[in-house]
């Protein structure tokens, strides 16, 4: 089957007609699809395109046998690697941006690939479905690849496409020696982990302990960055799905604070806003939504009174480069002992997960996860 990136196929299950056509006929979710074909014999390779809905087969296009020599009529083969009758090797790999429950087509997110013509990345990550809402995007359908030229064969935006609309191709000059060996997609076999594995990064504080965690949690961070989790259950049921939630939690033995989290969802603010504040402390009487409004990427503690502190991203050693609106934390405990499991909301934001312990005063960064994503 073709590789595909795993994050898209967590995500990418689309409400489509369900949510905006009366007709229950009409598909209920749709699936972008990839694969490379070549033809024995004959220095021609072509990497293709389509979506299905539902459960429906799937079915490429054909395209003008002017331009691919009738190797599109090639029934669905299913493969991401093929060679030429030049003994040129071609791999493709597929994907989806990341889908939102929010936004403008937030929920039909663009798809593209990459390609590798004798082991060098000739495109990264090159769109062929638009999504997000850019409807005037036209559609690749597929492009056909010989020794000295690449056809890109698409169709021009419309309701129909990508299954209807006139195809039209254009050739580009192609130097396969422009191109580099791509060392990391053809690295020395166990010279890399396998994609998906979690490894602990320098920074890192407590691999014991970290190491420990990894094993409590065999189905990895997936989930927990879109999410308001409270795995831990600190929070009291009775204010789950509320924006602002409190609970009183040991930091340290005989310390007590309240750990307040105040959540959004939505484009604006997806993520947790974590604060400590005194037992004795009324979050009600302090917590305003204007304190939302500050556009700077930190949350300043300057806004809250003498005793409190903040846990968010943009901060020291908790995603400084991810503003805090867009970090959220779930509950852990270990041996006891109460952590915050932090995740951008943005999927493309490294490091994959952060693992704090609240303090007194703040906390300390214990765990750095990094999982080896696909290469693309």
């Amino acid at each position: 089957m073709v590789s595909r990136d795993p994050h898209a196929l967590t995500a990418f299950v689309i409400l489509l007609c369900a949510l905006i056509c009366p007709d229950p006929a009409r598909a209920d979710y749709a699936t972008p699809h990839a694969e490379v074909v070549c033809q024995p014999g004959h220095d021609v390779a072509l990497v293709r395109f389509t979506m299905t809905a539902n459960e429906e087969p799937i079915v490429y296009r054909q395209l003008p046998a002017s331009a691919d020599q009738g190797l599109s009529a090639t029934p669905t083969l299913g493969q991401s690697n093929c060679a030429m009758g030049n003994g040129w090797t071609i791999r493709i790999r597929d994907g989806q941006e990341q889908a939102f429950g929010y936004g403008m087509g937030g929920g039909d997110p663009p798809a593209f690939f990459s390609l590798w013509v004798v082991k060098r990345k000739v495109l990264s990550r090159k769109q062929w479905k638009p999504g997000y809402g850019a409807d005037e995007d036209p559609w690749l359908i597929g492009i056909v690849i010989r020794p000295d030229r690449l056809s890109y064969c698409g169709v021009a935006a419309s309701p129909e496409a990508p299954e209807k609309g006139e195809i039209t191709c254009k050739d580009e000059p192609f130097e396969l020696s422009r191109y580099k060996v791509d060392h990391i997609e053809y690295a020395a076999q166990g010279s890399r982990p396998p994609t998906g594995t979690i490894l602990l990064a320098r920074e890192t504080t407590e691999p014991r302990l970290c190491r420990k965690f990894l094993r409590l949690r065999p189905k990895g961070f997936q989930g927990v960055s879109t999410t308001v989790s409270d795995t831990a259950k600190i929070f009291p049921e009775e204010t789950a799905g509320q924006d602002i939630n409190i609970a009183t939690v040991e930091v340290s033995p005989g310390v007590l604070r309240k750990l307040v989290r105040w959540s959004g969802t939505n484009h604006y603010f997806d993520g947790d806003l974590m604060l400590l504040a005194p037992v004795t402390a009324d979050p009600s009487k302090i917590l305003k939504e204007s304190m939302l409004d500050d556009d700077q990427g930190t949350f300043s503690a300057d806004k809250l009174p003498s005793g409190w502190s903040v846990i968010a991203g943009h901060m020291p050693g908790l995603y400084p480069d991810v503003s805090w609106r867009y970090v959220h934390f779930d509950t852990q405990r270990i041996d006891g002992k109460l952590y915050l499991l932090a995740q951008p909301s943005g999927l493309q934001n490294q490091p994959t997960a952060i693992l704090v312990r609240p303090l007194a005063d703040g906390f300390k960064s214990v765990c750095v996860f990094q999982r080896v994503e696909p290469h693309f």
